[in-house]
């Protein structure tokens, strides 16, 4: 439909703006609403347009106040480079000299159309869902009741023109899923030994590796900046633009970045590179400083930084172990196999016989698939899951949350009138931070990104759940703040109910949740910032109510428990196999 819309747009017919201004707000009623939901890989960033585009056409003479303002949203919508200069022709002359569509981006609802009036109130009423600010960071909102004239008036020849385009530009969530990209840029965490993903939304048409790297210069969001890091000197600037050549990029970059260590351009260089790798015809770089080559310690014989250089700097680390582990009701501890069908079997020791003196109720374990976090109405454990031997109670304390164990230790909250996040370091040591942001609250669910730098919060506040971020502003102390609450549009409406919640990557989260207009508690996938959401299931059986994933660099490994006890595993798209029955709760390591 759009590439008929656009051929038609190309031939002026004036009629098709109509059509685009119904579109746009309804986001195409031409689109299935029904039948199997499939997943569709996005391309990666690259420079041009995007898979399908509509070519911005000028104003047609004669055109009404609803055509008009069709042609105008059409064009700023369009991937093309020069969709702005097009977009200015409907605007009065005034509007088009102040006019500054650089200052943001209003994303609006694609399923309430709202009626456009005739002559001079040619209003957009419909809900918003989402604001890019000026540098490209995403925030989702919930605005329903969202109102812009766009004040239509007569220019000296007659033809209807906006007055007030009003800030940056509208856009539909259909178009802008459709003409805008998430473009990766890399901070370190501040232990200095993972990367820290930002996404900056930006159009296919200005989606330039010089764009990227620039956005990469700017530095974090000012929410991110106290917990993401850059080894790049403030004011460092890009010279120039970026020239490709055999797959290798050529970054120039102000005298700022001189008089960095050796391991510092090492980083530096981790930070561009992974970057400019979101560009698929990218695989090196090489970087000069104030028109001088760096030598950086590990590029190859031509000074080309590749993948090996930078191994030392990841994302995420990976799990060395794939073992997933139970709890059944009497408190035991199994080991489950991957074939569908095949039977726990209790690991050995005192832990899977159920008779070391305690009854877990929530389990967690590590990345190497032994060290093993449990907490019971008493208190936190750590113990081993090759032996099945308890240690000594970590932390003594009630209404503790599921744990989480990762190379800095154990997590876990307990709640109270204050919830407080503790840190047990396996050689025993503790951390502690109050979460005085969720003062009243209580923390049903949390997890700590793969990067250790936000952590995902599931909290019952007044009868209300609510997902959120905090981040980690300081390791030692620890100190944890910036409570984030995200706004989740899901289709069906907010999220109402809200259970628990896992890192599928460094940027994306599955949360079990309902929504205001779906009872049905499925598992939602949605980015950090909840620009994009989805629905993966699972469809019918019984509800689920717990959740395990492991974070991954490639792919989505989950499993959700049900009311029954049945654990399901994540397949594909919307797909979820029975894979064990008889579990209260699973742990998969990492």
């Amino acid at each position: 439909m759009w590439c008929h819309m656009a051929k038609l747009l190309r031939q002026g017919i004036a009629q098709v703006v109509v059509i685009a201004l119904a579109c746009f707000l309804a986001g195409c009623a031409g689109i299935p609403t029904m039948g199997p939901v499939e997943e569709i890989s996005q391309p990666p960033v690259v420079n041009g347009a995007p898979p399908v585009d509509i070519e911005p056409a000028q104003p047609m003479p004669g055109g009404n106040p609803d055509s008009i303002l069709a042609g105008f949203l059409t064009a700023v919508a369009s991937g093309n480079a020069g969709r702005f200069v097009v977009a200015r022709q409907y605007l009065t002359p005034q509007a088009a000299e102040n006019w500054d569509p650089t200052q943001g981006v209003t994303v609006y609802s694609s399923d309430n159309p709202a009626p456009i009036g005739l002559d001079k109130s040619a209003v957009l009423r419909t809900p918003v869902i989402g604001r890019i600010d000026a540098d490209g960071h995403y925030t989702a909102v919930s605005d329903p009741s969202f109102s812009h004239n766009f004040n239509m008036t007569k220019d000296a020849d007659g033809e209807w023109r906006i007055d007030d385009p009003g800030t940056g530009i509208f856009i539909s969530q259909y178009r802008f899923e459709q003409s805008y990209r998430a473009v990766p840029v890399y901070f370190f965490n501040k232990a200095f030994n993972r990367l820290v993903i930002e996404n900056l939304y930006m159009n296919w048409g200005d989606a330039t590796p010089a764009a990227a790297v620039e956005g990469l210069l700017r530095g974090p969001s000012a929410w991110l900046s106290s917990t993401a890091l850059s080894v790049i000197p403030p004011q460092t600037r890009l010279i120039g633009g970026i020239p490709v050549q055999n797959g290798v990029a050529q970054v120039s970059l102000t005298q700022q970045a001189a008089g960095l260590s050796d391991t510092q351009q090492v980083q530096m260089a981790a930070q561009l590179l992974r970057v400019l790798e979101s560009f698929s015809y990218i695989k090196g770089v090489v970087i000069d400083v104030d028109s001088l080559p760096l030598t950086i310690r590990g590029a190859d014989a031509q000074g080309v930084v590749r993948d090996s250089t930078i191994d030392a700097y990841q994302t995420i680390v990976a799990s060395s172990s794939q073992d997933v582990l139970g709890l059944r009701d009497d408190g035991s501890v199994v080991r489950l196999s991957s074939l569908v069908g095949a039977y726990p079997q209790p690991i050995l020791g005192p832990l899977g016989r159920a008779d070391w003196g305690d009854v877990p109720t929530q389990l967690a374990v590590g990345s190497d698939g032994t060290t093993l976090a449990m907490t019971s109405d008493t208190g936190l454990w750590v113990g081993s899951a090759s032996s099945g031997q308890p240690a000594n109670e970590a932390i003594e304390a009630t209404g503790l949350t599921r744990p989480q164990v990762d190379d800095n230790g154990v997590w876990v909250v307990a709640n109270g009138d204050v919830p407080t996040l503790y840190q047990v370091a396996l050689n025993g040591v503790q951390a502690s931070a109050a979460l005085t942001e969720l003062a009243g609250a209580q923390v049903v669910a949390f997890r700590v990104a793969p990067d250790q730098s936000r952590i995902a919060v599931v909290a019952h506040f007044n009868d209300q759940d609510m997902l959120g971020l905090l981040r980690i502003s300081s390791i030692s102390p620890l100190t944890v703040d910036g409570w984030r609450p995200l706004v989740v549009n899901t289709g069906r409406g907010d999220l109402a109910t809200c259970l628990d919640v896992g890192w599928v990557s460094p940027t994306q989260m599955i949360v079990l949740a309902s929504a205001s207009n779906d009872e049905n508690v499925v598992a939602y996938r949605l980015d950090v910032d909840a620009a994009l959401v989805e629905s993966i299931g699972p469809i019918g059986g019984d509800a689920p109510v717990a959740l395990s994933v492991q974070p991954h660099s490639e792919g989505t490994i989950a499993l959700v428990v049900t009311t029954s006890g049945a654990v399901l595993r994540y397949e594909d798209r919307t797909r979820w196999t029975s894979l064990v029955s008889g579990l209260v709760v699973v742990a998969q390591a990492g």
